[in-house]
């Protein structure tokens, strides 16, 4: 129970912002029961009257009218209650998604490594919605039953405080049953979700790479994988809706005791003369409005350990440090970068992953390099030398582990993130594309760019004749992850959206791979007058890419094995040499 409040104490902050809404839902609900369990009154009132036979039509008349009023009091609050409370509970819940997306838009990439795609997904879908279902519905009807019963006890304790006491007795043995039973629920909820998590998990994996499980002939057994993470998922919340089932039939049941009690003890008080058939009458009729009250007990406590439970795995999520960010060394004075870039005695260590905790392995040592504004740095290098690694420091999607890494002589730790990235602009090997137009796309980084600017940089990235090719022209859509165009055009496309960034800093991180080296020329040509005052990196395994760069550097293991220009280590004799001519024989060859 305390693990189950101190989650829940997670939602206070939400709750202060929407506190008028709170309070006047609050309020509604208790003018709705007021009203309410005042009907039983006035019912025995009519009952007793209508036994005296010196009744008049016009008491007869006036009380209905009060049973009438009251019923319209009741509902009017009842409908105030929900346009507050359940109001205010999506008005939360679309506070808890933006932050949610906020704090997981922070972290850095290690946290991504750790954690998969429909994991994150689940707590969108399922964990956001418990914890809704909490704040609404739970809190209205947990107040329901408050104030329905703190009413109906004072009626009844008015009419015979021996009957009403009575009634009461199966409230201890409700109480434990609760407990037992929601303790339950908020075991077999946890295991639920996490296995809602393999699902989302392998669902996702399974679209995103649908071209692989077919070129493999994979689908029965991903539709057999698939059943049976379902099967478990299945067995799982067939267990939480056996333990759920229990709840309310058992409240029931158990409440059903109050009248057996009524009838006997109230029996009694009537042919004692303590009680009027009228006043046992309202004794019923306040059973039955505590009916509902009662049997959602068990409901509003599935309810509250459910989104307990949900609202603990967004505050992992949520409580999560960014391990980059802005600090107090930060230097917001820094607006503007030139792009001069240098590496002191960079080394980098990637940590393990969640499920190898504790290990690191060395993926950069000792770097050092100086690339001047203008100019640009090729690198080669093998599988695993560190060529991605190194550029990812640049924009801080990864700290160094020791040296520095400087743009302006700034260390790129003290420049503020938004004016870091926004002057940086990297386009991938592997080119990732929005389910949108080829001109969204483009605009992504800069959406404020000019149709003409969108064109312009189309044209140097190559791609113009491709778009011009297409029906839409620019405004064609390329699905999801750009699946209609080729590897060829997404990476294209990706560039475009880098130029149209007019970075201090532009780095291609093997970013033409898929083109052919005819218009991979034309491309490096058009990027020479744009990147005339900028800096640029480009990495890449062909010579022919990197030739004309200011200078070069041959990266293995995560050590600068040669460094110089293009006609500089061909003289050198060493790997970048020997690399060269092999790919002079490979295209003599082809």
């Amino acid at each position: 129970m305390a693990n189950t409040l101190g989650q829940l104490r997670r939602l206070k902050p939400y709750l202060r912002r929407y506190k008028s809404k709170l309070m006047l839902g609050l309020l509604f609900i208790t003018i709705s029961n007021l009203c309410s369990t005042t009907i039983p009154y006035v019912v025995g009132k009519a009952v007793d009257t209508l036994k005296v036979s010196t009744f008049t039509q016009d008491q007869v008349f006036w009380l209905i009218a009060q049973i009438i009023l009251l019923t319209v009091g009741s509902g009017l609050g009842l409908f105030g209650t929900r346009r507050t409370i359940i109001v205010m509970s999506r008005f939360i819940e679309e506070d808890l998604r933006n932050d949610f997306l906020a704090a997981i838009q922070v972290q850095s990439q290690q946290f991504y490594h750790d954690r998969s795609t429909g994991s994150l997904l689940a707590h969108f879908t399922n964990d956001i919605g418990a914890v809704r279902e909490f704040i609404g519905p739970a809190i209205m009807y947990s107040a329901n039953t408050i104030t329905t019963f703190s009413f109906a006890l004072g009626w009844m304790l008015s009419i015979n405080a021996l009957v009403s006491l009575a009634v009461f007795i199966p409230v201890p043995l409700i109480a434990w049953v609760t407990y037992s039973i929601g303790r339950r629920i908020h075991e077999n909820y946890k295991i639920v979700q996490e296995q809602y998590e393999h699902v989302t998990t392998h669902a996702q994996e399974t679209f995103s790479g649908v071209r692989v499980v077919r070129a493999y002939a994979q689908e029965q057994a991903e539709v057999d994988q698939f059943a049976q993470i379902s099967k478990d998922y299945y067995r799982k919340n067939m267990g939480l809706a056996r333990v759920n089932s229990l709840m309310m039939p058992g409240m029931i049941v158990l409440f059903n005791l109050s009248y057996i009690i009524v009838i006997s003890v109230g029996g009694y008080q009537v042919i004692s003369n303590h009680l009027t058939v009228g006043e046992l009458t309202q004794f019923f009729i306040y059973l039955n409005q505590l009916l509902w009250p009662v049997a959602a007990i068990g409901w509003v406590t599935g309810m509250i350990q459910r989104g307990a439970a949900s609202m603990g795995r967004l505050g992992v999520i949520m409580d999560s440090v960014a391990t980059i960010s802005n600090s107090a060394s930060t230097d917001h004075s820094i607006t503007s970068l030139k792009g001069k870039l240098s590496f002191e005695n960079v080394s980098l260590r990637y940590a393990g992953t969640q499920a190898h905790a504790g290990t690191e392995r060395t993926v950069l040592d000792n770097i050092s390099l100086t690339v001047p504004t203008g100019t640009s740095l090729g690198i080669l290098g093998g599988v695993g030398s560190g060529k991605s690694s190194l550029v990812n420091l640049i924009p801080r999607l990864y700290d160094v582990s020791s040296g520095r890494v400087c743009i302006d002589g700034h260390d790129v730790r003290n420049i503020p993130l938004e004016v870091l990235r926004s002057h940086i602009a990297i386009v991938p090997q592997e080119s990732f594309l929005f389910s949108d137009t080829i001109a969204g796309n483009i605009k992504f980084g800069n959406p404020e760019a000019t149709d003409e600017h969108m064109i312009r940089a189309a044209e140097i990235a190559q791609l113009n004749r491709d778009i011009a090719d297409m029906p839409e022209g620019y405004q064609t859509r390329v699905g999801e992850r750009g699946v209609t165009l080729s590897g060829g055009q997404k990476q294209r496309t990706s560039l475009a959206r880098a130029v149209l960034c007019d970075p201090a800093i532009l780095v291609l991180d093997d970013a033409l791979s898929a083109v052919d080296t005819d218009t991979e020329s034309r491309i490096l040509s058009g990027l020479v007058q744009l990147m005339k005052d900028r800096t640029s990196i480009v990495i890449s395994h062909r010579i022919s890419t990197l030739k004309h760069c200011s200078q070069i550097v041959v990266l293995e293991d995560g050590r600068i094995l040669e460094q110089g220009t293009h006609e500089e280590l061909l003289a050198l004799g060493g790997k970048y040499h020997s690399t060269f001519e092999r790919q002079q024989l490979e295209a003599a060859v082809e």
